[in-house]
């Protein structure tokens, strides 16, 4: 059985929000602290299969916390991830989850080909512990 995201008070247990700290982390390619168009982008094409939609990006300016200049906060994407999962959409928030790593408890897995896709890593040598062969 998989661990709760949300805690009684419906705020994010800390092992969700501290692996949604690190999924956002990866896509914060500039580490300036916000998600510009090219890092949601890649986000939503790793999740989604597609990118969002100008409409998709224009709710994200109007109600998450972005920059002036519309990149999606850390505070944003936490918020964009609790009003799904506070929606009844839990299962979606564990399928991010999962394509991005991490397993029912909540801890990341150690497949490198998954952190190497969503950091953009062409490093051959970053490969995962199975595949390696002496």
């Amino acid at each position: 059985m998989a661990v709760d995201l949300l805690q009684d008070d419906m705020e994010f247990t800390p092992k969700c929000e501290a692996a949604l700290i690190e999924i956002f982390e990866r896509y914060d390619k500039d580490k300036d602290g916000a998600l510009n168009d090219a890092e949601l982008t890649a986000f939503a094409i790793f999740a989604n299969g597609e990118p969002f939609t100008e409409a998709d990006l224009e709710d994200i300016r109007d109600h998450l916390k972005c920059t002036k200049d519309g990149g999606l906060l850390r505070e944003g994407f936490l918020q964009m991830y609790s009003l799904q999962t506070n929606a009844g959409d839990e299962d979606e928030t564990w399928k991010d989850l999962k394509k991005h790593g991490y397993n029912e408890e909540l801890e990341l897995i150690n497949d490198a080909d998954i952190v190497a896709t969503t950091k953009g890593s062409t490093d051959p040598s970053i490969d995962s512990e199975s595949d390696k062969t002496e």
